[in-house]
C-alpha cells in the first residue's frame, strides 16, 4: 500500500503540471485576443516574448517544447537524491497528444527494503505458522511470546508513529537541531578516529557501519517506543489478567496496528496467482486448527482458540480466583499478544472480541495489490494523456436502472480496491455473525478468503482482466519502472524493452482518454 501512496503522489504531479500548462495556454489565448482586438492582427498568432526564452516555464514560444516533471529519485531531496524526470509532454501540434517517458539511468532506491512474495514463501509461511502454533500449545512458553512481541513491536512503533510525529512536531516548532545528524558519528569522525587505532576508533566504526548517520529524533523515538514496550511488557508480568487494563490491550492494539502496516509496506504482491495460493492454503490451515483439532486432541480442545487466550480460561473457581489470583489454576484466558483484542464493554459476562494479526494482514496483501494497480493505471492513464480515471469494465450498465446495478457501479467505478474493501468488511460481519450464533470461535478467514479472492477474481474475469491480474499486470511494471528507474523488489522477472509502449498505448483505449 505505501507503493500506492508514492504513485497516487506522483499522478497528482502529473495533474498539477497539465493544469498549470493549460491555465498558461488559456492566458496566452486570452492575451493574444485582447491584443487582436486591439487591432494589433500582425500580432495575433505571435506569442509573447517572455516564453521566447527557452527557460520560461520550461516552454517554448509555441508550445510545442517539452515539459519535465521531476521528483527525487529517492523520494528524499534533502538527503541528496538525484532529480529524475519522469514525465515530458510532446509538441500541442502532435495529434496523438500522448506524452513520453524520458528514462534516465539513476540509482536505484536503496532506502526502503521490499520483498515480492512467491509461491514458495507462502508455502513456508504456513509451514512456519503451523509449527509456532503447535510449539505453543504444547509447550505453554505464552511469556516468550509477549517478550518477542513488547521489544519487536517497539521497533515498529517507532518507525511508523513516533519517529514521524516528532519529526512533524520539530518542523512545526522550527527546530532544526534535533533533525541534523549527530557529528560525532559522522563518516568523517568515524574514519578519522579508526585511521588513529585504538577502542574508540573501532567502536564508532562499527556503530557507523550498523546504524550510518545518527539523528538525534532517531535515539529520542527510540528511547520513547521502548519505553512504552518496557512499560507493557511489566504491566503483563505483574498483574494477573492485565486485558482489563485499557492500557494494556491499547498498546498491545496499537503495536499489532504498527506491526501490520509495516509488513505490508515492506511485503507486496505482484500477481495474484501468488495472493491466491497463500489465501487459500491459509483458508485451510485456519479451518484445521479450528474445527478439526478438536477431534485429534485429549481433551477435544481447539488448538487456535487455546493458544489465542494462553491456554484457555482458568480451571479453578472465580471466587477462588478472586482470592488467589496467582494460582496456577487461575492462570489462562488472557489474549496473547498476536491479535487485535477489544474489551465487550457492555456485556457483564466480560471477555473480549479477538481478531488475528494473520487474519488482517494476509487479505490485506490482496488489498494492497488491488490499490497498486488501480493507482497504477491511473498513472499510466495520465503520463498517456487521459483523464486519469480508472472506469472497470466489471462494472454493470449504469443505465439500466436497477438498483442492484446502480449500488455495484457506485462501489466499483474507480477500480478493484473499493469493492474488495467492502467485501473485507462483509466477510468480518459474517466471522462476527457466525460467533453469537454457534457461541464459539470462528476462523475469519474462512469468511474472508472467499469475499475478498472471490470479489478479486469475478471483477477481472469481467473486465477481461484476469490473464493480466493472474500474471502479473505489466502497467504494474511499467509504473515501478517509470517512478524508480528499474524493479526495486526482489525476484521481479525481466520485461521486454518495449512494454511501456505497450501499456501506454493500452491506457489510451481503456482509460477513456481526453485529448486536450
Amino acid at each position: 500500500y505505501h507503493s500506492s501512496l508514492e504513485i497516487r503522489r506522483v499522478s497528482k504531479l502529473v495533474m498539477k503540471h497539465r493544469e498549470m500548462r493549460l491555465q498558461r495556454e488559456h492566458e496566452r489565448e486570452q492575451q493574444q485576443q485582447r491584443r487582436g482586438d486591439n487591432g494589433h492582427t500582425q500580432q495575433s498568432g505571435r506569442p509573447r516574448s517572455r516564453s521566447n526564452s527557452p527557460s520560461a516555464n520550461g516552454e517554448n514560444a509555441n508550445g510545442s517544447g517539452s515539459v519535465a516533471l521531476e521528483m527525487p529519485s529517492n523520494s528524499s531531496a534533502a538527503e541528496g537524491g538525484q532529480e529524475r524526470t519522469i514525465y515530458q509532454s510532446r509538441a500541442e501540434a502532435d495529434s496523438s497528444g500522448a506524452a513520453a517517458i524520458v528514462t534516465q539511468n539513476v540509482a536505484p532506491r536503496h532506502d526502503e527494503e521490499s520483498l515480492e512474495l512467491t509461491s514458495a514463501h507462502a508455502f513456508g509461511f504456513i509451514a512456519m505458522a503451523s509449527t509456532s502454533l503447535l510449539v505453543l500449545f504444547f509447550f505453554k512458553i505464552y511469556n516468550v511470546v509477549k517478550i518477542m512481541y513488547a521489544f519487536g513491536c517497539s521497533g515498529a512503533f517507532a518507525q511508523i508513529i513516533v519517529h514521524p510525529g516528532l519529526t512533524m512536531l520539530f518542523r512545526r516548532l522550527e527546530w532544526e537541531r534535533p533533525l541534523m545528524p549527530m557529528k560525532w558519528l559522522s563518516e568523517e569522525a568515524a574514519t578519522r578516529e579508526s585511521l588513529r587505532g585504538g577502542v574508540k576508533g573501532r567502536c564508532l566504526s562499527c556503530l557507523w557501519s550498523f546504524f550510518g548517520p545518527l539523528f538525534p529524533v532517531d535515539i529520542a523515538a527510540m528511547i520513547i517506543s521502548y519505553g512504552v514496550g518496557a512499560t507493557w511488557l511489566w504491566v503483563a508480568f505483574t498483574i494477573p489478567h492485565p486485558d482489563t487494563i485499557t492500557f494494556y490491550w491499547l498498546i498491545q492494539d496499537i503495536f499489532g496496528l504498527c506491526m501490520c502496516m509495516l509488513f505490508l509496506e515492506t511485503i507486496k504482491l505482484n500477481a495474484i496467482k501468488v495472493g491466491a495460493v497463500l489465501l487459500v492454503v491459509a483458508f485451510f490451515y485456519d479451518i484445521f486448527f479450528v474445527f478439526v483439532t478438536p477431534l485429534l486432541t485429549k481433551h477435544g480442545e481447539s488448538i487456535m482458540v487455546n493458544v489465542a487466550t494462553s491456554g484457555g480460561p482458568p480451571k479453578a473457581d472465580p471466587s477462588w480466583c478472586e482470592k488467589y489470583p496467582f494460582t496456577s489454576e487461575c492462570k489462562g484466558g488472557d489474549p496473547l499478544p498476536m491479535l487485535f483484542a477489544i474489551p465487550r464493554l457492555f456485556d457483564y459476562q466480560g471477555g473480549c472480541s479477538m481478531l488475528g494479526l494473520g487474519d488482517i494482514v494476509l487479505p490485506g496483501l490482496l488489498l494492497s495489490f488491488a490499490s497498486r494497480y488501480d493507482e497504477s493505471k491511473r498513472l499510466m492513464g495520465l503520463v498517456a494523456g487521459g483523464s486519469g480515471r480508472v472506469p472497470n469494465n466489471a462494472c454493470p450498465d449504469a443505465g439500466s436502472g436497477k438498483a442492484a446495478s446502480c449500488f455495484l457501479c457506485c462501489c466499483c467505478r474507480n477500480g478493484y480496491f473499493g469493492p474488495v474493501v467492502v467485501a473485507y468488511a462483509i466477510g468480518l460481519f459474517m466471522a462476527n455473525a457466525a460467533v453469537y450464533i454457534m457461541e464459539m470461535g470462528q476462523p475469519a478467514l474462512l469468511y474472508l478468503v472467499p469475499c475478498c479472492l472471490g470479489t478479486m477474481v469475478y471483477m477481472g474475469y469481467k473486465a477481461g482482466e484476469l490473464k493480466d491480474l493472474w500474471e502479473g499486470p505489466r502497467v504494474i511494471r511499467a509504473a515501478d519502472r517509470l517512478m524508480y528507474g528499474e524493479p526495486h523488489v526482489e525476484n521481479a522477472e525481466e520485461e521486454d524493452q518495449g512494454e511501456e509502449r505497450q501499456v501506454l498505448e493500452d491506457g489510451m483505449c481503456n482509460e477513456e482518454a481526453e485529448m486536450t
